[in-house]
């Protein structure tokens, strides 16, 4: 019964799954019809391998604070070929040079979670203050898990910032049902990107 709810409130949630269409496209030598997959990677652990790991006793217990002494104020912009880096927190980057501002998998929520009660939470404050960031150009989003892709916090850049989101195909689905009119590009593995007519080019 209780898997069953789980399921059910799943979901009404709309949570993410392995098997949601986000994306349908032809098929290639690292997309099947239903899946992006790596052919020279690890395959996926099966389920029973998550509740083995999940059994044993090898976890590292997480704190419930673990504050930093560190913090940062980056200026506006960083012009020529000159570029400067801030660590917010787990993959999120700040990446200023060529007078742009390049946030990567921005998370400024306090769970990577699918809910707001449970799920893994922030320990400690990002290394910028959301409203110490500099005028926001792009964001790259790497792959749609909860702790890169963090919607609320997406939705709270593009109400602050006209920025264009650059991601990998299908994340662009998920942005829009989320961020209504989100400047979302999405783009295949090694595809080459103009985002401005000037320079800048991404590689996926």
């Amino acid at each position: 019964m209780l898997a069953a709810a789980g399921a059910a409130g799943a979901a009404g949630l709309g949570l993410r799954s392995a098997h949601a269409r986000y994306y349908e496209g032809p098929l290639s030598d690292h997309f099947d019809g239903l899946r992006f997959f790596d052919e020279h990677g690890m395959a996926p652990k099966a389920p029973r391998d998550m509740l083995r790991w999940w059994a044993s006793n090898g976890r590292s217990k997480w704190p419930p604070r673990a504050p930093s002494t560190f913090t940062d104020a980056p200026p506006a912009r960083v012009d020529g070929s000159a570029w400067r880096i801030c660590f917010v927190g787990h993959a999120t980057l700040l990446l200023q040079t060529a007078g742009m501002n390049i946030l990567l998998d921005p998370v400024w929520s306090e769970r990577v979670s699918p809910v707001s009660f449970a799920g893994p939470r922030r320990v400690n404050e990002p290394g910028i203050a959301f409203d110490k960031l500099p005028p926001i150009d792009v964001v790259l989003l790497s792959h749609n898990h909860y702790d890169h892709l963090d919607l609320p916090t997406l939705a709270r850049l593009a109400a602050a910032h006209p920025m264009r989101v650059v991601t990998p195909l299908g994340n662009d689905a998920i942005l829009r049902s989320y961020i209504p009119g989100v400047r979302a590009d999405a783009f295949d593995w090694g595809d080459r990107s103009q985002s401005y007519p000037h320079r800048q080019y991404w590689t996926v």
